[in-house]
């Protein structure tokens, strides 16, 4: 069953944390993730990768700090390393806590620099085994893989990521069978929301920069991607009085 992200039918503009949380602990950690819980996102975006032997775990970067990889080093290998003191968190326990939790996770899919499918299809078996699929988002900025993922499986819930604006957003975001689409700040106009919405669409808006505009008094935007919950928050709170 896809989720329900429409500002629309919730009422309200969703908040995802980006990457756990950013700025007080190490991103895509433990410590992130638990944050941004405890902040009160109602998703959690995280990335997530694979190893040379096929563990999918988080890590933004696709290098190693020590300019390694990630996909060249083996599980056994990786779950010993330190990044700014914490370990590289394994998807299945992660998935495991949010199941448990009840909490939504965006699933950053970060593919390029491995065999097409090969990460999607083993973040899926690990959404089967963990019985995770309500409970997550999977982002792509690879859109065929985003298309065959659902072609095979319409019970998941897909989102588009793109980088700049396109022409015919209906037209386009229907052809890929998208459920959901990040937009970044700067990089769309007004008029484009209500076309993205008329195609079923739901938007998250990143990237923003300008804390004084009035997006989301004016606009229907339907989740807010930050690095911190609280200061999501406290913007839109903001954008509220405004508009009152």
């Amino acid at each position: 069953m896809t989720l329900e992200l429409l500002k629309s039918k919730t009422g309200r503009t969703l908040i995802e944390s980006h990457r756990g949380v950013e700025g007080d602990v190490p991103e895509n950690s433990w410590p992130a993730i638990h944050l941004g819980h405890q902040l009160g996102a109602d998703l959690i975006e995280v990335d997530v990768q694979m190893s040379r032997d096929d563990i999918a775990f988080l890590r933004h970067n696709y290098q190693l700090p020590d300019g390694r990889w990630c996909h060249d080093v083996s599980w056994d290998e990786l779950k010993e390393l330190k990044v700014e003191g914490e370990s590289l968190p394994k998807l299945e326990d992660v998935l495991v806590w949010a199941r448990d939790m009840g909490v939504i996770l965006s699933l950053d899919i970060k593919s390029l620099f491995t065999p097409a499918g090969n990460l999607t299809q083993a973040v899926i078996h690990l959404l089967e085994r963990t019985d995770t699929k309500d409970n997550v988002l999977l982002l792509f900025i690879d859109h065929p893989e985003l298309f065959q993922t659902k072609l095979a499986y319409p019970e998941l819930t897909v989102r588009a990521l793109l980088s700049g604006r396109l022409m015919k957003y209906r037209d386009y975001l229907q052809s890929i069978k998208t459920d959901c689409v990040s937009l970044m700040y700067g990089m769309f106009r007004p008029e484009d929301v209500e076309e993205i919405h008329s195609a079923g669409v739901s938007i998250v808006l990143g990237g923003l920069w300008n804390l004084n505009t009035d997006l989301f008094s004016s606009l229907d935007i339907d989740i807010f991607n930050h690095g911190n919950p609280a200061e999501a928050r406290k913007i839109l709170e903001n954008q509220q009085t405004i508009s009152q």
